[in-house]
């Protein structure tokens, strides 16, 4: 994330906006419900980064003709050409984190971790792993031995 940020905050964003904005250059069209779900995050923190991205300027919503509650995503002309000129910047960041590693076990490395994530895609839904709500004491329930003394 360090090395990411050096390359996406002088434009004004974090890593994970610049993340979303190239999901949605890559995919336009999308409506956030279906991009939360392709990259397994929540569609709440979805929502709030899109907000900022089109406050920015870098991204637009525009209604489904077919299903007016649905806001599909475009990046803006401005938002593609933003995440071109960091493109390559982007690129050698990568490559930089990427060199401790031989090319032969940069290639064995992204194998496994294609592996990895494809062969636990059970528990990539967004939301999983947080904690459960915690149930609220009915008023039936009788009171604690404490609450008494």
């Amino acid at each position: 994330m360090g090395v990411s940020a050096e390359v996406v905050e002088p434009a004004g964003m974090t890593p994970g906006e610049y993340g979303l904005l190239a999901a949605v250059d890559d995919g336009p069209g999308l409506d956030q419900r279906r991009l939360a779900a392709a990259l397994g995050v929540d569609a709440v923190s979805v929502g709030q980064t899109i907000d900022r991205l089109e406050a920015a300027g870098w991204v637009q919503r525009q209604v489904d003709h077919r299903d007016r509650r649905v806001r599909l995503l475009n990046a803006t002309a401005e938002g593609s050409a933003v995440r071109e000129k960091l493109r390559p910047a982007a690129l050698r960041a990568q490559e930089r984190v990427m060199s401790v590693l031989s090319r032969g076990e940069q290639a064995v490395f992204l194998d496994l971790l294609t592996r990895i994530v494809e062969g636990n895609q059970s528990y990539a839904g967004p939301g999983n792993g947080r904690r459960k709500p915690r149930r609220r004491t009915e008023p039936s329930d009788p009171p604690s031995p404490q609450a008494s003394a």
